[in-house]
């Protein structure tokens, strides 16, 4: 509280001080000016005039340079503000670009999901096809191994023929040999045709027997090896076969062929030779 007091104080008296030097300058320039004559006092009105020009150019210039900063400010607010709104529109384009992406990618999922289901859907009607095929080819052996034993054994056929109980006698027979493990047997003859699929052996010029050619038969042409498409019509065939249980169709094991016809050697008594499912005559 002193010091604020001290303060005030202090304060009133420069106040004093500076009003009464005031008045002694008012009082001192009234004297002067009234000492003065008319052309000094128009000297020093111009000289005040002069005076308050250059202020007023001097302000004029501060006002002019502060406008300049006002306006290079204003220049930078609009500069930041187009880069934000620049700023603004790229984030709104990749944003745009991102979405068109996700939905194209989803797109393609759904493309691949489809196609997916379409060859799926194929491999499976081409499954049915492929068993469709093996059931009808599986029939047409059947039937072409029917065709065979009439053909090698035209008596017996006529003799089922006649007698409606020996088919099923022979069904008996063939199912009965189909059931039993089937054994290795063997033939010798003549070619009468070959495949890549089949080979057809006579004996003494007439049809013997159909080989199923496989993945799994051997064949040699000449002692070397070939496949079945290579043995030529006349050639000697030594072969090894063991009937299918399934088809009841014979299987080659083993072909080997002779280029150079010879005539067939009879066939061993204990080779087994016959036709599937005919039997053996006395």
């Amino acid at each position: 509280m002193k010091s604020r007091a001290a303060w005030l104080g202090a304060g009133v008296a420069a106040l004093a001080v500076g009003t009464t030097a005031c008045q002694d300058g008012d009082r001192s320039r009234q004297d002067t000016a009234e000492k003065n004559t008319p052309g000094q006092q128009v000297e020093q009105a111009q000289l005040q005039s002069e005076k308050a020009f250059d202020d007023a150019r001097d302000a004029q210039k501060e006002a002019s340079s502060q406008q300049r900063e006002a306006a290079r400010a204003q220049e930078d607010v609009q500069h930041k503000q187009q880069e934000l709104q620049e700023a603004q529109a790229k984030a709104q384009k990749e944003s745009q670009e991102a979405q068109a992406s996700q939905q194209q990618a989803q797109a393609r999922t759904q493309q691949a999901q489809s196609v997916a289901q379409q060859a799926q859907a194929s491999a499976l009607a081409a499954q049915r096809q492929a068993q469709q095929n093996f059931t009808t080819q599986q029939q047409a052996s059947n039937e072409n191994a029917a065709a065979n034993q009439r053909v090698a054994n035209p008596d017996a056929w006529q003799q089922q023929a006649a007698n409606p109980n020996a088919a099923t006698q022979q069904a008996a027979i063939a199912q009965n040999s189909r059931a039993a493990p089937a054994q290795e047997q063997q033939i010798s003859g003549d070619v009468l045709s070959a495949s890549a699929q089949e080979v057809l052996v006579s004996q003494r010029g007439e049809p013997r027997l159909r080989l199923k050619v496989g993945p799994s038969t051997q064949v040699q042409v000449d002692g070397r090896a070939a496949s079945a498409a290579d043995i030529q019509e006349g050639a000697q065939v030594r072969a090894s076969y063991r009937t299918d249980a399934s088809s009841g169709e014979p299987q080659a094991l083993r072909i080997d062929a002779t280029s150079r016809a010879q005539p067939a050697a009879p066939a061993p008594a204990e080779s087994g030779e016959s036709s599937p499912g005919v039997p053996r005559s006395p």
